[in-house]
């Protein structure tokens, strides 16, 4: 399968808040972009898509939360994507330094990984 993302995606499982009207569904965040989220709501949860609602993402180390107008655009049950309509509040810069520091990370924890398993295999090339 080609890939479409525009944006690059990390991974990151917390806590969320999808609110549509009146309702209020918990669950989890799976992966983030600057684009859009996939989250794993409560068990039996189906939202329609092109349902609109806002998302409240929790990160432990903030204090504010990230807050996005949003737009179903796949699903299944218990699991969505929503694409981001707009970002509320001071949202849309802090993503874009949270999804830097994040993939940051990442990558430097994969070339350790690498580093790691090369420096294994010289050691055992050796005995």
């Amino acid at each position: 399968m080609i890939e479409q993302r525009k944006h690059h995606r990390v991974n990151l499982s917390t806590k969320t808040l999808l609110s549509q009207q009146d309702t209020i569904y918990h669950g989890q965040l799976e992966n983030i972009s600057l684009n859009g989220a996939l989250l794993r709501l409560e068990h039996g949860t189906y939202l329609p898509e092109g349902s609109e609602n806002v998302l409240t993402v929790f990160i432990e180390w903030e204090a504010v939360p990230y807050r996005f107008s949003t737009v179903v655009v796949c699903a299944s049950f218990a699991i969505v994507g929503v694409k981001f309509l707009s970002y509320l509040d001071d949202t849309e810069n802090r993503l874009a330094k949270m999804i830097e520091k994040l993939s940051y990370e990442s990558d430097l924890d994969r070339f350790k990984q690498d580093r790691f398993k090369r420096h294994l295999t010289e050691i055992f090339r050796e005995e």
